[in-house]
């Protein structure tokens, strides 16, 4: 007689496994930052704030129209900013992630068109790409949360 227990065992155990494999537990997505991930934020804000004076010495270059001086202030003070940037968007909240994820993008974007347009002497294009650059990296420093 033990042998259909055995198997009405067996077949339970397989059932229960079945069951617990085909459900799902949804996983909740952060609404809130922690005192934590604040604070691991908030150590990028004074770099951060530091590569946006440089994006203001960036205009003064442009509007002197001093194009060497620019295209290598675009690749060595600014030559970190993506690292950073990248960092932090790693950090924020999902709802946040892909936005600054995309303004890191069009960032970079518009370096490499103010160092393309500088090449060519082009000081439309260069002032154009420039504000859209200074636009994108404000809007990137909003998106991150307050202390």
């Amino acid at each position: 007689m033990t042998r259909p227990r055995s198997i009405f065992a067996l077949m339970m155990a397989f059932l229960m496994a079945f069951l617990v494999s085909c459900s799902s537990v949804e996983a909740k997505v952060p609404t809130t930052y922690t005192t934590a991930q604040i604070q691991q934020i908030q150590r990028y804000v004074p770099t951060l704030t530091e590569f946006r004076s440089r994006m203001d010495k960036l205009g003064t270059l442009i509007q002197k129209r001093n194009w060497v001086d620019t295209r290598t202030y675009i690749h060595g003070p600014l030559g970190d900013l993506r690292n950073t940037m990248k960092t932090v968007s790693a950090s924020l909240l999902p709802k946040s992630q892909q936005q600054a994820v995309d303004l890191t993008k069009s960032l970079f974007t518009d370096l490499v068109n103010i160092d393309l347009a500088a090449k060519d002497l082009d000081y439309a294009k260069v002032t154009a790409s420039y504000q859209k650059a200074v636009n994108d990296f404000d809007t990137f420093l909003q998106l991150i949360p307050k202390a």
